[in-house]
């Protein structure tokens, strides 16, 4: 169940061109988030002592923002990455430490993750009683293939981001390397100042292997060019060859060309989708986007905000018109 907190801001960075890390207290969403699961924030105009009283626009609707971390064992807090990019986030970047957000979350369904190698069973225990078959969905209900479980022993896991798709990954990245999974990330950006706090978190795995390549439009940092030519580039496409899952976040035609790589070579993956969210708890169907479907099947739809934001490869027809990193 999602949680409503007056998170107390603890941290809030510019990390580059209107770019801002944020790190609030938020303990009972800290203790049961997952990695690609977001929150839902009130941002409302902050009013300083020495600013004179008036009534300025303030947003309706809440501003969805994606998990970039979580901390449940000593401060209770999670982290997001944000880039101002309208009325609601420019208000946000007026927020202090000290301050305090009304948050809702954590919510959606995130990334599935590797379950642990199964133990042999002994001759002592009894037989494990056969599987349940779930209930089939009522008929207003998008007709959803299950999300394909990571296979528990594959060599490593790459995870591809591009311009703020980065955030949710961080947090799956440090994930999966504490569970003693190799992880390959790879990271693009227009310019090296985009991504500077990002990769110093990735470099702070706490355990595991993470290894990072990246690109920048500019050529400022990595490889010039866009984050999926590291998907057939040197060395990073050496360090790939023998992943077991691909999961990726960011522009849309990006992720369809990772999907269509991650296809080709018969690797199962997840992507994140990146939209507008209205209600954040499937109600208003703002957010709705069509699965794919067989030729002549009537069109079947799923609310991202409840249904995802993570989704199976293959699942859902996304927009190919070509934009930047970002």
């Amino acid at each position: 169940m999602p949680c409503i907190e007056a998170a107390n801001v603890l941290r809030h960075d510019c990390v580059g061109p209107g770019m801002y890390e944020m790190e609030i207290s938020a303990p009972a969403i800290a203790a049961i988030a997952a990695p690609g699961q977001f929150v839902h924030a009130h941002v409302r105009p902050v009013l300083r002592d020495w600013q004179q009283p008036s009534a300025p626009a303030q947003p309706l609707l809440r501003r969805p923002f994606s998990i970039s971390g979580a901390d449940s064992r000593i401060s209770g807090s999670i982290t997001i990455l944000y880039k101002v990019r309208g009325t609601g986030t420019q208000l946000l970047a007026n927020v202090r430490p000290g301050d305090r957000l009304d948050v809702m979350g954590p919510l959606g369904k995130g990334f599935t993750l590797p379950e642990p190698p199964s133990r042999p069973q002994s001759q002592s225990q009894p037989e494990s009683q056969p599987a349940l078959r779930p209930k089939s969905q009522p008929e207003s209900q998008p007709a959803l293939r299950p999300l394909r479980q990571p296979p528990a022993q594959s060599p490593h896991d790459v995870l591809v981001g591009g311009g703020l798709g980065i955030a949710p990954l961080v947090f799956l990245a440090h994930t999966l390397a504490r569970s003693g999974r190799g992880v390959t990330v790879l990271y693009g950006a227009n310019t090296a100042g985009d991504m500077q706090s990002t990769l110093r978190r990735l470099q702070v795995s706490g355990a595991g292997s993470i290894q990072v390549f990246t690109t920048t439009l500019d050529g400022s940092a990595g490889l010039t060019g866009i984050v999926t030519d590291l998907l057939t580039t040197e060395p990073s496409a050496a360090a790939i060859s023998d992943v077991g899952f691909v999961y990726t976040c960011g522009p849309e035609p990006m992720m369809a060309a990772v999907e269509q790589f991650a296809a080709a070579r018969r690797i199962p993956g997840e992507m994140s989708l990146e939209t507008a969210l209205a209600c954040g708890v499937g109600a208003c169907l703002g957010c709705a986007r069509r699965l794919r479907a067989d030729p002549g099947a009537s069109p079947a739809y799923a609310r991202v905000c409840k249904d995802g934001p993570v989704f199976p490869f293959g699942q859902i027809e996304l927009n190919l018109v070509a934009c930047g990193e970002e």
